[in-house]
């Protein structure tokens, strides 16, 4: 007879562990949390810091419950009959609350092998609408008896862009209404009761530790070996990483991601003594002695940290990150002249617009050597006492952005390739064109754009409004790098 509680495979478990090492209190309170026969709970959060196995681990133990031939138990009675689906949403490729809606819509219907097409899912009520459709259609299309269970992990959702403060709460009630269904929240620091629900079980991932990273890293072969032997390379490895932990990435590297980084980029050049015959792998403290230098800069370590951490801003001094200029050479030449007209419309009233866009004024402008200052009363110019580019920027809309977008498009250097015809024919095909939005779209999800307005509103609504995010500085220089002088259509 079978038992309402069996354990997951120990089999499994130990394979689980033997590939994730330092893991194996995560890994089977997992997969008891997870598994049918075990502990199966509604809401699971994992939390820790970046590069712990939170993502890795978790779509591992999945991948392994979701297959028939490993999701035995310890009395593997009925186990064949035992169906876990899953689906991870990763947050970081959702622009928005609408995007992870559809998202989640679209990896269940994959996951469950749904044959017929889903409906479009803008709100939490439309996801809850599809989701218990496409498990009862799931239920009812199974055998009598048969056990089955759906994993939804939302990886990240902590960092969802533009997400309501209801979100995460109401994706932990999803559980209760809809049957058979696990939701795995993966965050990095979690509020207390965050989910307004209590007893959702939690498991942290902590940070590796000195003895736990020099376990993990030494699985990993480093190239080039030592000419010795695979024993003395590993030997000489060890030792290496360890003298790499306590010289430079005890302070300064993060996580394991890094560490290992480090360890590699510094490799070929810290056995360059035993390559070249002058030095043998033992002792060690020789090679050491002979690599001082290499322990002693830093400059070295800098590259690989901010290639490989997540979030390498926070790794560069705030000198560098206040040095935007390169955005001038990384940004399309469309989404250059958007940015431009995007300050120029923060900065500037509304109502002085016709003076600086109209052609007639602009021309006119012109030919009195750009003076609109010349037409001024006198005290005018005195009672303004800060100048507008020193103020903070004003929100504008979307319209008025691409009026003054055309505008000052045309006296801008041509297109790579092109004349002055083809740039004027170029503008007027752009005209209502979607690669314009798109252009606005990825502006804003690089940060350089700030949209406005509560979370639900639509990105795609007319009267959203915007508001630009870099400063005068990088602002000149993206101008410039198109042809055009902030300058002559900045109010003073």
């Amino acid at each position: 007879m079978s038992t309402f509680f069996n354990l997951p495979n120990e089999l499994m478990l130990n394979a689980l562990c033997s590939r994730f090492p330092c893991r194996d209190q995560q890994i089977r309170s997992l997969a008891t949390l997870i598994s049918i026969r075990s502990a199966p709970c509604r809401n699971i959060v994992l939390h820790g810091l970046e590069a712990t196995g939170k993502t890795s681990i978790t779509k591992v133990v999945l991948d392994e419950l979701s297959k028939k031939q490993t999701n035995g138990h310890v009395n593997n009675n009925a186990a064949d009959d035992d169906d876990i689906r899953y689906a991870v949403i990763k947050s970081a490729e959702c622009i928005g609350g609408r995007h992870l809606f559809e998202q989640t819509i679209g990896a269940v219907a994959t996951a469950i092998d749904w044959p017929e097409s889903v409906g479009r899912c803008e709100n939490l009520a439309q996801l809850l609408v599809q989701l218990s459709k496409l498990v009862e259609g799931r239920s009812g299309s199974s055998h009598n008896g048969r056990q089955q269970r759906l994993a939804i992990v939302f990886d990240g959702i902590d960092r969802q862009r533009d997400a309501p403060p209801t979100l995460l709460p109401a994706l932990a009630r999803l559980t209760e209404i809809i049957p058979n269904l696990t939701t795995i929240f993966i965050v990095t620091s979690p509020r207390p009761n965050f989910l307004h629900l209590p007893g959702v079980p939690h498991i942290e991932f902590p940070t590796y530790t000195k003895p736990e990273l020099i376990q993990i890293i030494s699985l990993t072969t480093p190239s080039p070996p030592v000419p010795q032997g695979t024993k003395e390379t590993k030997e000489v490895w060890t030792r290496y990483c360890s003298a790499i932990w306590d010289s430079l990435s005890k302070h300064s590297g993060r996580d394991i991601l890094s560490f290992r980084a480090v360890c590699l980029r510094l490799w070929p050049r810290f056995i360059r003594p035993i390559l070249d015959g002058q030095l043998n792998p033992s002792p060690f403290s020789r090679l050491l002695v002979a690599n001082r230098s290499l322990f002693q800069n830093d400059s070295v370590l800098v590259p690989s940290l901010v290639s490989n951490a997540p979030h390498s801003s926070s790794l560069v001094p705030q000198t560098q990150q206040s040095n935007l200029q390169g955005i001038a050479t990384q940004l399309p030449h469309i989404s250059r002249l958007l940015l431009v007209a995007s300050y120029l419309a923060s900065y500037n009233p509304p109502r002085t617009d016709s003076t600086f866009f109209m052609k007639a004024a602009l021309a006119k402008r012109r030919k009195k050597g750009g003076g609109t200052a010349l037409s001024r009363k006198p005290g005018i110019g005195k009672s303004r006492k800060i100048a507008r580019k020193l103020l903070g920027p004003q929100a504008f809309v979307l319209e008025r952005m691409l009026a003054i977008f055309y505008a000052i498009g045309e006296d801008a250097d041509s297109l790579p390739g092109q004349g002055k015809k083809s740039k004027r024919k170029e503008l007027r095909n752009l005209s209502g064109s979607a690669d314009v939005l798109m252009a606005v779209a990825t502006l804003v999800s690089l940060r350089l754009l700030i949209r406005m307005g509560g979370p639900n509103q639509d990105v795609l609504d007319a009267a959203t409004k915007y508001r630009i995010a870099i400063g005068w500085e990088v602002a000149r220089g993206v101008a410039r790098s198109v042809g055009v002088e902030v300058e002559d259509y900045l109010a003073d």
